[in-house]
């Protein structure tokens, strides 16, 4: 469990390394943030200037961090992020889970340090969450890579590998990511080899075990027969992958976390984070801009709070707990007093932790770093064939029935970017960053 004093030890580390050589975890540069470095990566802006507000300034979009040249890989992010509004994030009710008798039970299902990173209510602010998801960029497979990560705060480029994002983002200490445990324990769900990782089958098969429902591109949360395992999944939705559209169904990422603990196996919590922002965002107006919370988190540990003074920055939601009614609603909660977990449906055994491999995966071929990144390559969209239509989830509540109406949007949008894609649309081509966006995941974005 992380400590009350993690952050701040935490910032004093990460902020000002350059030098290589100096983490036993990596041989590359850890974090770095010099202007004049030719290798670091670079955002053009607009405007040569980057005054520091002294209040807070009429209108988000002026704010000189957002101030992207048009036509870049920033710019088109920008353009597309400033649209939507900021997630409002919901955590765990210890209070009605400990009238229930549940609290310790939850507790230990989920874990402490998993707790943790889901009890992240730090304020978001909108300037800072835009300038993030507009300027990040993962390169998928590169762990230990000194540039794995990078995203801008405060017009400055800061690069790094997963480790010690691990330690900025609060989630593990400096001893803790120089543990074997941090680099060989499971970092996600893929659909295509990796090294510690676990694969479609493994991952179908638990589905499965804990639900009514075949497992399919849309896993309906309300389908889990446990209450207690719904009530994970949804806290997931509002949290550490949190987002607006389709909170009742079960992506890949959550599908693992919720595997992992069942099954008792460790898993990177960093891997989770970092697929949780790279996911792309989508849902027209229903989509919200997400990890606010978890982006003040990185910002105060690297000190950009102390040069962007939070008064003067566009305050988001608050995160508030999750209420009694949400999870009625849910098929969580029962509606009748006493309140407590509905009853859990009958099925087949949840299943045990398998002993022997269920596929064989290897470690992901990367390629060799290059010292100029290539425009995006539309991807070959395999034959499409047709999707199972999934039946009326039962039993039949509002919440349920309305994951099964953002079903239909969702099969909607994707047969239209599957259409755009094959119409070639084009891109900017003026970014000196591009990259192509396209997961191998088969996670449901929201």
């Amino acid at each position: 469990m992380a400590s009350s004093s993690r952050a701040g030890r935490a910032r004093k580390r990460a902020a000002g390394q350059t030098a290589p050589g100096q983490d036993p975890v990596v041989e590359t540069p850890i974090i770095q943030i010099a202007a004049d470095d030719p290798k670091l990566r670079k955002i053009e802006y607009s405007t040569s200037y980057n005054f520091i507000p002294h209040e807070v300034m009429n209108s988000v979009v002026n704010h000189p961090i957002l101030k992207f040249e048009e036509d870049t890989y920033e710019w088109d992010r920008f353009k597309k992020f400033q649209k939507m509004g900021l997630f409002q994030h919901r955590i765990i009710n210890w209070e009605w889970l400990a009238e229930i008798g549940a609290g310790e039970e939850v507790r230990e299902l989920l874990g402490e340090q998993l707790i943790y990173a889901m009890n992240c209510i730090e304020p978001q602010y909108v300037e800072l969450v835009l300038e993030f998801h507009s300027t990040w960029y993962h390169k998928e497979g590169k762990f230990e890579q000194g540039n794995a990560l990078s995203f801008s705060f405060g017009r400055k480029v800061y690069e790094m590998n997963v480790p010690r994002f691990a330690i900025i983002s609060g989630l593990y200490t400096e001893e803790e990511v120089r543990r074997p445990e941090f680099t060989t324990c499971l970092r996600g769900a893929y659909s295509e080899n990796r090294k510690y990782s676990v694969g479609k089958r493994e991952l179908k098969a638990f589905w499965e075990s804990i639900s009514d429902a075949d497992f399919s591109q849309t896993n309906l949360i309300s389908t889990v027969r446990n209450p207690i395992y719904r009530f994970v999944l949804r806290l997931l939705a509002t949290t550490l992958l949190g987002r607006k559209s389709g909170e009742n169904k079960a992506n890949w990422i959550e599908l693992f976390v919720l595997m992992c603990r069942v099954q008792r196996r460790e898993f990177n919590l960093a891997t989770v984070l970092v697929d949780s922002i790279s996911r792309g965002r989508r849902g027209g107006d229903r989509a919200r801009l997400d990890m606010g919370p978890y982006i003040t988190r990185i910002a105060s540990h690297l000190g950009v709070l102390d040069v962007y003074r939070p008064e003067f920055l566009h305050r988001g939601p608050k995160t508030v707990i999750f209420g009694l009614e949400d999870l009625q609603k849910a098929g969580i909660a029962s509606w009748e007093a006493p309140y407590g977990w509905e009853p859990i449906r009958e099925g087949p055994p949840v299943q045990p932790r398998q002993r022997g491999p269920v596929e064989v995966v290897e470690p992901q071929q990367e390629a060799g770093p290059s010292g100029v990144q290539q425009p995006p390559q539309s991807p070959v969209q395999p034959a499409q064939q047709a999707e199972r239509r999934v039946p009326l989830p039962v039993p039949l509540t509002l919440e349920s029935f309305s994951g099964y109406v953002e079903q239909r949007f969702d099969r909607l949008e994707r047969m239209i970017e599957l259409l755009h894609r094959g119409r070639g649309a084009p891109t900017g081509s003026g970014s000196t960053f591009q990259v192509d966006e396209a997961s191998s995941r088969e996670t449901d974005s929201g």
